[in-house]
């Protein structure tokens, strides 16, 4: 019985939200440009819109002037292609310092400020945003003493919808995800 009443008080602190204000930055973006003239030739599969995975290949460079190898690009990042040159993709000359490539990353990081002082040294390594689609699972990657630092990856929900939430300063986030089918 004594285990029934330990388990009934301790439910309720997790169905309890976290309320402050959440600052997200904008993902990180990284433009591949030529340094010389020449053609390059976009990897199979790489479109607009399509994910990456850092250490996959973008594209490869021949130089016109035929020194050396052709040069490999590969992506630094996990991202989402945002842009891809045309001259890239029908194998059309490219001068030096023109934009072929632009990869935008696959995640966020932002600062969640709390409104109030809570307990943190229960928390777990997540927290989360409940919305009406799906929850969306912030990682903490650090804990601060009236902030967490997060991240959030967007294949969850797209950029321009979390800002939404952001504007707002009682954003609610969760310890745990059940408790976004009860809300």
């Amino acid at each position: 019985m004594k285990s029934l009443f330990t388990l009934s008080l301790i439910l309720p602190t997790f169905q309890t939200p976290m309320i402050g204000q959440l600052y997200l930055q904008e993902p990180a973006v990284e433009y591949y440009f030529t340094r010389e003239t020449g053609t390059a030739i976009r990897a199979n599969q790489l479109e607009v819109g399509s994910l990456v995975e850092k250490g996959q290949v973008l594209l490869t460079f021949k130089a016109k002037s035929n020194k050396g190898e052709d040069k490999v690009y590969i992506s630094n990042t996990n991202g989402y292609v945002e842009f891809i040159s045309e001259e890239a993709s029908t194998q059309s000359q490219l001068s030096s310092g023109d934009l072929m490539v632009k990869v935008s990353s696959s995640h966020v990081l932002g600062i969640y400020n709390f409104d109030k002082n809570y307990d943190v040294s229960q928390l777990d390594q997540s927290l989360w945003l409940c919305t009406d689609r799906k929850p969306v699972k912030f990682k903490v990657d650090s804990v601060l003493e009236s902030s967490l630092l997060v991240s959030v990856e967007l294949s969850q929900m797209k950029y321009s919808d979390l800002l939404k939430f952001s504007r707002d300063e009682n954003v609610q986030l969760y310890p745990d995800q059940n408790a976004c089918v009860t809300n």
